[in-house]
């Protein structure tokens, strides 16, 4: 059972920066909503979660948004969906973030990450510190290093770097400090504990991409590496609490 084998990471404070509520067209069967997300939550030992919502990335980003606020409680902190665009920054502002979900693939919402479609949005994000979530699948390293070098005070998590990822990973976190990415797929042998090594714990999120993985995956790999236990703690959740305690509108913690 999770609930024993995991045991000693109910004193990790786990924060998840990786995971998504509600109904999904394509993943349905895997849909959870809060009460499930939590039970989830609850057999793995994480305390809190950074949650975004599915309706933002297939459906509408404000309908979404809605249905994501109608579920928040004390353990889960939004991370919200947001559109290019005058009317759906005003909105995202109104609900002051501390951290944000985009979605550009074409077949979600379908927009340019380049200044001359996005340049406003980010301009906002860097400017309050909004903690910026994307999967590595919706940008590509090119971009990666266009958007930092453009916004280079932004907060940028990149979700499921796989675990191929290094060559392009590691000239990227050289050159732009804020630049992080997720555990969740970042599990091949010994991975972690020689990224601890040779980059030290500062970058690195726990991140499990409920509902679609089990958290015992990255969950397993950090209780099993070879590093500190500072360098755990720092994993399991104090470096997305730094970074959302950076935000201008702050986390939850």
């Amino acid at each position: 059972m999770p609930e024993l084998l995991f045991s000693e990471a109910a004193d990790w404070d786990l924060f998840d920066v990786n995971m998504r509520l509600g109904s999904s067209g394509i993943h349905g069967e895997l849909a959870l909503d809060a009460g499930g997300l939590l039970r989830e939550m609850d057999r793995f030992c994480i305390g809190r979660g950074l949650a975004s919502h599915w309706e933002c990335e297939e459906y509408d980003v404000v309908l979404g948004n809605e249905a994501l606020a109608s579920e928040l409680g004390p353990r889960l902190t939004p991370a919200w969906g947001v559109l290019p665009g005058e009317p759906f920054l005003d909105l995202l502002a109104a609900r002051e973030p501390a951290a944000v979900r985009l979605a550009p693939a074409r077949q979600q919402s379908n927009f340019s990450l380049a200044g001359w479609c996005a340049g406003d949005l980010f301009d906002f994000l860097q400017q309050h510190a909004v903690v910026t979530l994307i999967a590595s699948a919706d940008i590509g390293w090119n971009d990666v290093a266009t958007l930092l070098e453009n916004f280079p005070r932004l907060p940028l998590v990149v979700l499921e770097t796989g675990y191929r990822a290094d060559r392009y990973l590691f000239p990227l976190l050289k050159r732009f400090p804020t630049l992080h990415f997720d555990s969740s797929t970042y599990l091949a042998h010994r991975q972690l504990e020689a990224f601890v090594e040779s980059h030290g714990p500062d970058r690195i999120l726990f991140g499990t991409r409920l509902p679609l993985y089990t958290p015992a995956a990255s969950l397993g790999v950090l209780a099993s590496s070879r590093i500190s236990d500072a360098d755990r703690l720092a994993i399991a959740g104090g470096n997305l609490r730094r970074l959302l305690a950076a935000s201008r509108h702050g986390g939850q913690s």
